[in-house]
C-alpha cells in the first residue's frame, strides 16, 4: 500500500473522529439542557396527548352534528350560529351572560371575604389553627355531596331544616328552590362558602411572606394600620391576587352542582349556567356537537380572561 492510498483509507476515519469530537463538544456545552429535556420529554409527550389531542377532537366535533350512536355529520359553523343567534329568545347568550355574572359575583365575594378572613387569622390569636382548619374544611368535601345536603336543608314546607327553624320563630316556610329572589343568592353563597377556604389559605401564605421590616419602618414614619394595609399589604399581595383571580374565575365559570342537583336550572332558568347547559345538551339530549361548541366558547372566554389578567400584571410590574 502506497502512502497515497493509506491517506485515502484513513480520511473517513479522521472525518468520523472529527464528527464525534464536534458532537462531544456540543454535548459538553449543552449537557444541562440535554439532561433536563431527557427528564421533561416523557411529561411533555403525555401533556400533548392528554391536552392537545382532546382539544383537537373537541374543536372537530364542535363543527358536527353527532349523537354518539350515528357517525358525526359535518354542519360547519351551524352550532356556533345557534349559540350566538336569537334562538329561543337569545337562550344561549343569556346563559353565557348569566354565568359570567355568577362568576364575577362569586369571585369578588371570595376575594374580599377571603382576604379579610386571612387578615384576621394572620393575627396572633388563641386557637387560630382551629379556625384556619374550620374555614378550609368546606373545600375538602365534594361539591355534589354538599349540594345534596343543601337540598335537604332547603326542602319546602317544614320538611327542610331551614324552614323548620323559621317555623319555630313563627315565620312561614319559604319554597327556597323555586323562589326567583332567594335562589340566585343561595347559589352564589353556596359557591363562595365552598371555595373560600382555598382563598383564605393562599392569602395567608402571601401575608406570611411579607417582610415584617416593611411594617416596622412604616410605623416609625408614623403610618397607621389603614395606611399599612393600603401601601404595604395590598401591593405585596398582588401576585397572589392574580393567581387567586385566575383560578377562582376558572372554578366559578364551571359552577354545576346547584343547577344540576337542586334547581334543575330553575326557577325561570335563573340558575341555568353554561356548564349545566353543556351537560344537558351533550349527555341529556345527546347533541354532542352543540355541547362541545359551548365547551369551546367557555374555553375561549377563560383564555381571554387569563390573557387579560396576565397582560395587566405585566403592564403594572413590567415583567
Amino acid at each position: 500500500m502506497t502512502l497515497k492510498t493509506a491517506s485515502v483509507a484513513l480520511r473517513p476515519r479522521e472525518e468520523e473522529l472529527t464528527r464525534l469530537q464536534r458532537l462531544a463538544r456540543w454535548y459538553r456545552r449543552h449537557r444541562e439542557a440535554v439532561i433536563a429535556w431527557s427528564f421533561l420529554t416523557p411529561m411533555v409527550i403525555y401533556f400533548i396527548i392528554m391536552t392537545f389531542v382532546p382539544l383537537g377532537f373537541l374543536i372537530g366535533i364542535s363543527f358536527t352534528e353527532w349523537n354518539i350512536i350515528t357517525p358525526p355529520r359535518w354542519v360547519g359553523s351551524q352550532n356556533f350560529k345557534v349559540i350566538f343567534s336569537s334562538y329561543k329568545n337569545w337562550f344561549y347568550l343569556k346563559v353565557i351572560g348569566r354565568t359570567v355574572l355568577y362568576a364575577v359575583a362569586i369571585l369578588v365575594l371570595n376575594i374580599v371575604g377571603g382576604f379579610f378572613v386571612a387578615l384576621v387569622l394572620n393575627q396572633d390569636l388563641r386557637g387560630k389553627g382551629f379556625f384556619r382548619t374550620l374555614w378550609y374544611l368546606p373545600s375538602v368535601f365534594s361539591g355534589a355531596v354538599i349540594a345534596l345536603l343543601l337540598r335537604i336543608y332547603l326542602a319546602p314546607s317544614t320538611q327542610g331544616v331551614l324552614n323548620m327553624i323559621l317555623f319555630k320563630f313563627g315565620i312561614q316556610p319559604v319554597d327556597w328552590t323555586h323562589d326567583p329572589f332567594w335562589m340566585p343568592i343561595i347559589t352564589v353563597l353556596f359557591s363562595v362558602w365552598q371555595g373560600i377556604g382555598f382563598t383564605v389559605i393562599f392569602f395567608l401564605a402571601g401575608l406570611q411572606a411579607i417582610d415584617l421590616n416593611l411594617y416596622d419602618a412604616a410605623r416609625i414614619d408614623g403610618a397607621n394600620d389603614l395606611q399599612l394595609l393600603r401601601y404595604i399589604t395590598i401591593p405585596q399581595m398582588v401576585p397572589m391576587l392574580l393567581f387567586i383571580s385566575v383560578t377562582g374565575m376558572i372554578g366559578s365559570m364551571q359552577m354545576w352542582e346547584v343547577p344540576k342537583l337542586i334547581t334543575a336550572g330553575g326557577p325561570n332558568d335563573l340558575t341555568y349556567t353554561l356548564l349545566y347547559s353543556i351537560h344537558n345538551d351533550a349527555f341529556g339530549a345527546l347533541e354532542m356537537g352543540m355541547g362541545t361548541a359551548q365547551s369551546l366558547v367557555l374555553f375561549v372566554m377563560l383564555l381571554v380572561f387569563i390573557g387579560w389578567q396576565l397582560n395587566q400584571y405585566r403592564k403594572q410590574y413590567g415583567v
